[in-house]
């Protein structure tokens, strides 16, 4: 089963916001916070999931 956002905040010590943040490459993150995310994020070889993704800005298709 693959690891979730949630799971990956967990592991970091961090807020699902933060790992989120970290992962969309938003300013604003501590240099170790984001490093501490990262190294997990490659650990567990997390992928977004793109339906979720949609889901979530409640769009289904790319929009020009």
């Amino acid at each position: 089963m693959a690891i979730t956002l949630l799971e990956i905040a967990k592991l970091a010590g961090v807020s699902r916001s933060t790992a989120s943040r970290v992962i969309n490459g938003h300013p604003g993150v501590r240099p170790a916070t984001r490093e501490r995310v990262l190294r997990i994020v490659r650990e567990y070889g997390f992928q977004p999931n793109p339906v979720a993704r949609s889901l979530a800005s409640q769009r289904s298709r790319k929009r020009p």
